[in-house]
């Protein structure tokens, strides 16, 4: 049976993505971005309501603003039901179970990766401006516009713009797979092309460089010695600073003239690819004061 309440449900703010929310007989109503005068009309227009139905019907607690307890309202089984259902689900339900879906997918080492911070980026950004609409009704469009807006507010170059839309596009990809939106959202937006290189107003990055080699040679003489020889070991060898790092005695294999390093963890490692670093006699020659401990780490 459901417990009266006669204090009315609070304006809130759903954390995910920063709408603002009230709660209500275990169901959650958008208003809009928080702490925006449309959201406090329709607060106050909801109150209104409430308080001409409260004397008819029962009021179940308000449901605390916290994720796990949405999570329990809102995630792919009770979405899916419902879509089978054909009732609406919403942008900002699908942004919240596919964020969550990204913070447990997107994990190495036990930590959350940058993938899935960037996806919370552009997610929190896609809900703010239609998380009230219905998902399955998100057309290239809708994706469009909201691609100028970020060329227009975020001043983010094309090639990060692009990524990022590919990360909206992805997790329409997710919807239609856990069928919490038709697959035709997620082809129709697949056909909206990458921006092109001048034929956008989106700012061009200037891409990464190699760092001037007398540059190097300046600066080497000023870090602390172990960085030093770090700096000239991925000079030689072409390894990543994570894999400098993390570099064992164990991990080289020492049986030939070239040696080879073979990560246990590197970043392509998902798509099931190799990694091995050759060391040469010149990168050896860095290496050998500190393989005095042998074989073992």
């Amino acid at each position: 049976m459901p417990r009266l309440f006669h204090r009315p449900p609070k304006y809130g703010l759903h954390k995910s993505t920063k709408q603002a929310i009230v709660c209500h007989q275990g169901k959650i109503i958008y208003l809009g971005p928080y702490g925006s005068e449309k959201s406090h009309q329709r607060y106050r227009d909801f109150l209104e309501e409430w308080k001409s139905l409260r004397h008819q019907t029962a009021f179940e607690a308000p449901v605390e603003d916290d994720e796990e307890r949405l999570a329990d309202a809102i995630n792919p089984v009770t979405l899916r039901e419902r879509w089978r259902q054909g009732l609406k689900v919403s942008l900002d339900e699908l942004i919240f179970v596919y964020r969550r879906h990204a913070r447990e997918y997107y994990v190495k080492n036990g930590e959350v990766t940058r993938e899935a911070e960037l996806i919370e980026k552009i997610t929190e950004l896609l809900g703010l401006k239609h998380g009230r609409d219905r998902a399955d009704d998100f057309g290239p469009v809708d994706l469009d516009n909201f691609r100028d807006s970020l060329i227009d507010d975020k001043d983010w170059s094309r090639k990060f713009i692009n990524k990022q839309i590919v990360r909206v596009i992805a997790m329409f990809k997710w919807g239609a797979q856990k069928e919490l939106c038709s697959p035709l959202v997620h082809q129709q937006l697949a056909a909206l092309g990458g921006l092109k290189k001048g034929r956008t107003r989106a700012r061009e990055s200037s891409g990464v460089t190699c760092v001037a080699d007398d540059v190097v040679d300046k600066t080497l003489p000023a870090l602390p010695p172990i960085v030093a020889d770090m700096v000239r070991f991925q000079r030689l060898t072409g390894a990543r600073p994570g894999e400098v790092c993390s570099l064992r005695p164990c991990d080289i294999d020492r049986s030939a003239e070239v040696w080879l390093c073979r990560p246990d963890s590197h970043k392509t490692e998902h798509h099931e690819q190799d990694r091995t670093v050759a060391i040469g006699p010149q990168a050896q020659e860095v290496l050998l004061p500190y393989l005095v401990r042998g074989a073992r780490s």
